[in-house]
């Protein structure tokens, strides 16, 4: 029987630390407030990704939303159509038979997603009020280490996936 050693201890706390942070926050992000939070969490969600995705140049499809947000197809369609309804995406026909349709971000999406921002930075502000600069640069570059990570991991599975 294997007896986890210290370092393999502390890593599967700083794992669970790393899930109940990201579970604490995505159901905190938008700043719509307890009654709107979960609908309008998913609408930023959906503009957030088509803002991210259109940045690469490339017409957006409900399966490039899905692969981005890490869902499957059929709910991001759902979340799509729900956000076309409240008038933040536009979901454009196919030019050929066969090909996807391709979405991008209204007025109101991109005003929701600056609106979005500002809330978000507004709350780290509120919490790191205290902190010295320092540890907020370290805390952002960090964040942005393990995002990088986490896209190499993603881009290594796409390639072995083909």
């Amino acid at each position: 029987m294997h007896t986890p050693t210290m370092t393999e201890m502390l890593m599967k706390v700083r794992g669970q630390a790393l899930f109940a942070f990201v579970r604490f926050w995505s159901r905190r992000w938008t700043g719509a407030g307890p009654s709107a939070e979960s609908q309008r969490g998913r609408d930023v969600m959906v503009v957030e990704a088509v803002h991210s995705l259109s940045e690469q140049s490339r017409p957006t499809s409900v399966n490039d939303l899905a692969r981005e947000l890490g869902l499957d197809q059929s709910g991001v369609s759902r979340m799509v159509s729900r956000a076309e309804q409240q008038g933040f995406v536009v979901r454009r026909a196919p030019g050929r038979i066969g090909a996807a349709s391709v979405i991008t971000n209204t007025a109101a999406g991109e005003k929701l997603l600056r609106q979005a921002h500002a809330w978000q930075d507004e709350v780290l502000r509120t919490l790191t009020a205290d902190w010295p600069a320092e540890d907020v640069e370290t805390l952002m570059t960090l964040m942005e280490r393990l995002v990088r990570a986490q896209n190499a991991a993603d881009g290594a599975a796409t390639l072995k996936a083909h």
